[in-house]
């Protein structure tokens, strides 16, 4: 399945997208009682949705990994650093050209942090979703890394267009740096599904989160249940991490049956 498909589909399912979508449903079957059903379920569930106590329950179940304390990263034995690339910034007027977008700076920011700890080198993956994107999203990564954040890199994958070929394709330029071990830098809320394909790839990584949004938080204050752009945004990433892990697992099957999707 093509990139453009998957992200039709996405914009189709995942909020706001498919809230309003089901809305206009509801607009379109009028005055009966499926209509305005459709309707009062869209609007109640962009409330539920647009809230951080709905948005932090969701995120909960997605980071298990706890971050990192100094002992665990002295223990790990790793030989060096994977980050995942999170996406573009495009035509940046201030920086002349394509950069990495927010998510993709967090984790970079992470893995410097962590390379000068360990004094490990990183390896950014990620690839050109578009065929639009001139350059790869880990040669952006890299570039950051060296530049902004004078980090040395050991390599750049450059041709993943999602986190299951991130994993089946580091893995491969692991192999042939002889590198067997590593910590893998991606969201907290990411890190799950990465983990998982990173290990079905053969590849041993140590869990090395960042961006938590849970944080072991428990007390619920009246605040939690204002809506906000943010916590839209937060349900987002986690129904699109969890619709995620259930299309890799069957897409898994899938290829052990002998069928290609």
């Amino acid at each position: 399945m093509d990139q453009g498909t998957v992200s039709f589909l996405k914009a189709l399912i995942l909020p706001p997208g498919g809230i309003v979508l089901l809305g206009l449903i509801g607009l379109m079957l009028g005055r009966r009682f499926l209509g305005k059903l459709l309707i009062l379920i869209s609007l109640a569930a962009l409330y539920m949705f647009s809230t951080p106590h709905v948005s932090t329950l969701l995120m909960t179940g997605l980071e298990p990994y706890p971050a990192l304390d100094d002992q665990a990263i002295a223990d790990a034995g790793a030989q060096a650093i994977v980050v995942l690339s999170g996406g573009r910034y495009s035509d940046a007027p201030e920086y002349g050209g394509d950069t990495v977008n927010q998510i993709g700076l967090a984790r970079i920011r992470y893995a410097a942090w962590l390379s000068r700890k360990t004094r490990l080198p990183v390896l950014p993956s990620g690839g050109s979703v578009s065929d639009k994107d001139r350059i790869a999203e880990g040669v952006l990564a890299a570039g950051v890394l060296n530049r902004e954040f004078g980090v040395r890199t050991t390599g750049v994958e450059q041709q993943s267009q999602n986190t299951w070929d991130n994993a089946l394709m580091t893995g491969k330029m692991l192999d042939e740096l002889g590198i067997r071990r590593v910590f893998l830098v991606t969201h907290a809320w990411h890190m799950p599904r990465a983990l998982e394909v990173f290990e079905r790839a053969g590849v041993a990584a140590i869990p090395a989160p960042t961006a938590f949004v849970h944080k072991g938080k428990t007390e619920t204050k009246p605040s939690d249940w204002y809506p906000s752009a943010g916590a839209l945004l937060n349900s987002y990433f986690a129904l699109h991490e969890y619709l995620g892990r259930i299309w890799y697992r069957l897409r898994d099957r899938l290829r052990q049956s002998g069928i290609e999707i």
